[in-house]
């Protein structure tokens, strides 16, 4: 049996780009989970971004979907999953001090959000992809291992419109004043996904007074102080 037979997509759309929707992770998870827990009766491709020639990035879906015998809204913004970490950087004769990126997110209109490190899975598992992140948005001479990694929990950021579930972390690191200062104001990010951070290394108490930002950060602050 043909499993993307209820499948169509917008007129227009190239084949290549078609055939990367349905090899794409993310949309092959989102698809059997809708095929097994409704009544699908048809998803309509409206849309889709590749990131570059191996990254498939967001698919814009609508979904003719039956709960209980009622329709449901249908629209989804399908991008796969992602990954935080708050850093709790432990210095002898200072306050716990975390790091946070500052970097522009034009989906919310600032060039300037404060919030932790993070990085879309990729396929890749949370741990590995966390600690990848980390090199690249941080630096690699803050050197985190798998073993330092400590689970928080797992949730939905937008489950109303989004399938996005992020995995959060945090490592306890012990580090010498040397290393905070080469952190702070540091500038990271890989030039070929336009990205341009700046780091920002502050006490850990702050986060909630940071101003607006975003569910990671301040949920991730919260579940460690309960820990």
């Amino acid at each position: 049996m043909d499993d993307t037979a209820d499948i169509s997509f917008a007129p227009g759309m190239d084949p290549a780009l078609r055939a990367r929707v349905l090899a794409a992770p993310h949309f092959r998870r989102w698809h059997d989970g809708m095929r097994a827990r409704f009544t699908l009766r048809h998803v309509l491709v409206r849309d889709a971004v590749a990131f570059g020639p191996t990254r498939m990035g967001f698919i814009l879906v609508e979904a003719d979907a039956l709960h209980q015998g009622q329709r449901v809204p249908g629209l989804a913004l399908l991008r796969g999953d992602s990954v935080s970490v708050l850093l709790v950087l432990k210095c002898p004769g200072y306050p716990d001090r975390t790091v946070l990126t500052c970097e522009a997110r034009v989906p919310v209109a600032r060039p300037d959000l404060l919030a932790l490190p993070a990085g879309m899975l990729d396929g890749g598992a949370f741990e590995s992809t966390a600690l990848r992140e980390l090199s690249e948005e941080v630096g690699a001479d803050l050197r985190v291992r798998a073993q330092d990694l400590v689970a928080l929990t797992r949730v939905w950021l937008s489950p109303g419109g989004c399938d996005e579930a992020i995995g959060l972390y945090y490592a306890e690191l012990d580090i010498d004043e040397g290393l905070a200062r080469r952190l702070s104001d540091r500038q990271t990010g890989l030039a070929r996904e336009h990205e341009h951070i700046r780091l920002h290394v502050i006490d850990l108490d702050q986060i909630p007074h940071i101003g607006m930002t975003d569910a990671k950060t301040l949920l991730s602050w919260h579940l460690y102080q309960a820990r």
